[in-house]
């Protein structure tokens, strides 16, 4: 049995998401309603060097009201593949260019309340470039060994969930 949406109304509509309520039948038959964060998708990139050092971002984060330590990252454009989305913030972010860039993993970041998408990808081959930050964003790319990046995980200093399952999973992906 599937569900139902017997009615659906915008709540807000803002730059990157919108939010909805929806009166919904359940598949077990109940009628409940639901506030839903509408999200186009984003993508997350692990870019790795030659040597296996990691590339990370070191961002203001407004909600947390402070920095992370995060891997770039991105919502997806209009139109936009989320392949170009990656290679687009992989520059606006670190000013580092890749030769090759693979999709391993996708995930729902938050599945209780949001349909944000997200694509982990593996970027290498990685060439400097010049970084262009959007005006909203500051940040200030690391560069780290990857051995000191799963320290970062390990000890709290990674709490963005994006960023700990792309790199827990490129682990020993070489």
């Amino acid at each position: 049995m599937g569900f139902t949406v017997r009615r659906a109304r915008e709540i807000y509509r803002g730059r990157v998401f919108r939010l909805t309520e929806q009166d919904v039948v359940l598949p077990n038959g109940r009628e409940t309603t639901f506030s839903i964060v509408e999200h186009p998708g984003a993508v997350a990139v692990v870019p790795l060097f030659e040597n296996g050092d990691v590339l990370l971002v070191r961002q203001f984060r407004l909600a947390t009201k402070g920095y992370l330590y995060e891997i770039p990252a991105g919502t997806l454009e209009p139109g936009e593949a989320p392949a170009a989305t990656a290679r687009r913030e992989l520059i606006e972010e670190t000013g580092y260019r890749c030769r090759s860039l693979k999709k391993f993993a996708e995930f729902y970041a938050a599945p209780g309340f949001c349909t944000e998408l997200m694509r982990l990808f593996v970027a290498r081959g990685l060439t400097r470039t010049r970084a262009e930050p959007e005006a909203d964003e500051v940040i200030k790319p690391l560069r780290v060994s990857y051995r000191k990046a799963l320290d970062m995980v390990r000890r709290g200093r990674i709490r963005d969930a994006k960023s700990m399952i792309g790199l827990l999973m490129t682990h020993g992906r070489g």
